[in-house]
C-alpha cells in the first residue's frame, strides 16, 4: 500500500524529492559534489588504463630497462636496495590487509580505506609524469622494473628520454604509506591529541600532523637515496636543495609536497570520522544518483579525488622547480636512462 504524505505543507514549498529522507531539509539534499568527482574518476581512471594498456602492449617499451656501464653500483648498496623493495612489499601488504582484509572480515563490505587504497595505487600512474618532459627523477637500474610508461602519458614530450627502471616493487609502495599509511597514523594522532584537549583547533592538529610528516620523508627517502641508490633528483634549483650537485642532492620542495599529501590525505580520511553519516567530504551527494550507480560513483570521487591530489600537489610541483633547475647530480651510469 503506497504512503501518502498528507502533512501540510508550506505555501511554494518545494515537494519531496523520490527517494529521500521525509522531512529532509532540501539544501542538504542538494550538498556535495560527488557527480562531480565521480566523472572525473571516471575520466582520470580511463586514462591510467590507456597508458598501462599501451605500455604492457609496447614490446619496445615494457622491458628492463638497460644498465649502462661502466659504474658497477657497490654490493653492499645493492643489498641493501633488495632489502627496501622486500620492506616495502610488505609495508603494502600490511596495509592491504588494514584497509581491505580486515574490513571485510569484520563488516562484510570495503569501506573508505580501501577506496583510498585503491586511488593510491591506480594514481601511482603519474609517476610517469615525473620524466615526461626532461630526466629529472633518476632511477637506479639495478631495481626490479619493466622499463617506464613515462611515454604513453598524455602531453609527454617526443624527446624525453623513457628508458629508465621504474621501480615497480618499491617505488608503488610509496604512494601507499606516504598517503594512506600517513593518513592513518595523522587519525590517530588527532583523535589522541582532541581526547586530551577537546578544544584544539584544526590548525594546530594538522599542523603536528605535517611535521611529522615532514620528519618521516626526510628519514625514509634520504635512507632510499644514500643507502640503496634507489633514486636520486636529477636536477633541482640549487637554493631549495640540500648538497647540491652531488648524487645525493635533496630538494627541500620533495619533502613539503609530501608531507602536505599526508595532511590532505589525512583530512580527506577524518572528514568521514568527524561526519554524522560516516561520509567522506567527496562523497556527500550520492543519494541523489540512482541506487545502481551510488556505491560506483562514491569509489569513483574518492579514487578522482586521489588521482587529482597527487598530481596537483607533487607532480606539478616537482616539474615547475625541476625544469628550471640548476644543480645538476653527479649520477653514476647505473641511474641514467638509456637508449
Amino acid at each position: 500500500m503506497a504512503v501518502v504524505d498528507l502533512r501540510p505543507r508550506l505555501a511554494g514549498s518545494p515537494e519531496p524529492i523520490a527517494g529521500s529522507p521525509r522531512g529532509a531539509d532540501p539544501s542538504q539534499l542538494r550538498a556535495g559534489y560527488v557527480a562531480a568527482w565521480a566523472t572525473l574518476g571516471l575520466v582520470l581512471v580511463g586514462v591510467a588504463i590507456s597508458v598501462w594498456i599501451r605500455w604492457i602492449s609496447s614490446a619496445e617499451e615494457f622491458s628492463p630497462a638497460p644498465i649502462i656501464g661502466p659504474d658497477q653500483i657497490p654490493q653492499w648498496n645493492l643489498v641493501v636496495l633488495r632489502i627496501e623493495e622486500a620492506l616495502s612489499g610488505v609495508e603494502m601488504a600490511v596495509l592491504f590487509g588494514f584497509a581491505v582484509i580486515n574490513p571485510l572480515r569484520r563488516l562484510g563490505r570495503l569501506g573508505l580505506d580501501a577506496k583510498i587504497m585503491t586511488g593510491c595505487l591506480i594514481g601511482s600512474v603519474t609517476d610517469g609524469v615525473l620524466n615526461m618532459h626532461q630526466y629529472l627523477f633518476a632511477w637506479n637500474s639495478h631495481s626490479i622494473n619493466l622499463g617506464s610508461w613515462a611515454s604513453f602519458i598524455p602531453t609527454a614530450s617526443p624527446q624525453h628520454q623513457s628508458r629508465y627502471a621504474e621501480a615497480l616493487v618499491w617505488g608503488i609502495p610509496m604512494y601507499t604509506y606516504f598517503c594512506i599509511g600517513v593518513a592513518v597514523a595523522g587519525c590517530a594522532l588527532i583523535k589522541r591529541m582532541r581526547a586530551r584537549d577537546p578544544h584544539i583547533s584544526n590548525v594546530r592538529a594538522f599542523g603536528v600532523v605535517f611535521g611529522l610528516a615532514v620528519i618521516f620523508d626526510l628519514v625514509v627517502e634520504n635512507l632510499v637515496v644514500r643507502l640503496g641508490h634507489g633514486y636520486a633528483f636529477a636536477r633541482t634549483p640549487e637554493a631549495l636543495t640540500l648538497f647540491p650537485g652531488s648524487q645525493f642532492q635533496f630538494p627541500l620542495y620533495e619533502t613539503v609536497s609530501v608531507a602536505l599529501l599526508g595532511v590532505l590525505f589525512t583530512g580527506l580520511r577524518l572528514s568521514a570520522h568527524d561526519s554524522p553519516d560516516g561520509l567522506a567530504y567527496v562523497e556527500r551527494g550520492f543519494e541523489r544518483l540512482r541506487p545502481a550507480l551510488q556505491a560506483p560513483a562514491r569509489w569513483l570521487a574518492v579514487i578522482g579525488w586521489c588521482i587529482l591530489t597527487l598530481f596537483v600537489v607533487y607532480h606539478l610541483p616537482f616539474q615547475f622547480f625541476g625544469l628550471s633547475g640548476d644543480s645538476v647530480a653527479d649520477l653514476p651510469s647505473y641511474m641514467l636512462p638509456g637508449d
